[in-house]
């Protein structure tokens, strides 16, 4: 793995104790933002998809004004890392992938749809299509791919019940590990991911 991604995991490592701590804060974005800088000889959609992702974590320090704000740069952030992902694809699509996706998306969407009004109601659904695209592009690239974009589903399903449903024991540390894990693993298959000839 490039130094770069090992200097992410220790930020990722050093933001989880400060959400541990509870006293976030802007480290939250440098993870991303270092990634983003190590992916961009690879690939500058995936790069792009990364800063994106920075941005949403900028945004949602302030989630309470920003949320939208930063689930919209999180949208963009998807679509970018679904083009760089249909670059690098090359396993046929399963269908069973494609199944608990659906039904793990449905079943959050279910839950949290009856608790949010106006702008918020439109925007979650238009997020978990492009997460969902997401994470069935990265089915096709590699198990690691796969796995990284599993756990970014997760943290995105933990986030929504702990914000819209019912806060969850340790939800904070929740979402902020398997987010944090999610980036590194999704970069790390990029990193480790031949690219196409």
């Amino acid at each position: 793995m490039p130094w770069l991604w090992w200097a992410a995991a220790g930020a990722a490592a050093f933001y989880l104790g400060r959400v541990v701590a509870r006293k976030k804060g802007p480290a939250k974005v440098l993870p991303a933002t270092l990634l983003a800088i190590g992916a961009w000889p690879l690939s500058p959609l995936a790069s792009g998809a990364l800063l994106f992702y920075a941005a949403g974590d900028a945004l949602l320090l302030n989630k309470d004004r920003f949320f939208l704000h930063g689930l919209a740069a999180f949208l963009v952030g998807h679509l970018l890392l679904v083009a760089a992902l249909l670059q690098l694809g090359t396993r046929a699509l399963s269908m069973g992938v494609l199944s608990v996706v659906g039904v793990l998306f449905v079943g959050v969407l279910a839950a949290v749809l009856p608790r949010v009004k106006g702008a918020v109601r439109v925007a979650i659904p238009l997020y978990a299509a492009a997460l969902g695209a997401m994470v069935v592009t990265a089915a096709t690239v590699s198990p690691l791919a796969a796995c990284g974009a599993a756990i970014f589903a997760l943290s995105d399903c933990l986030l929504a019940v702990n914000r819209f449903v019912r806060p969850l024991p340790a939800g904070e540390p929740a979402v902020s590990l398997t987010y944090q894990s999610a980036l590194l693993a999704l970069s790390g298959a990029l990193f480790l991911t031949p690219p196409p000839n």
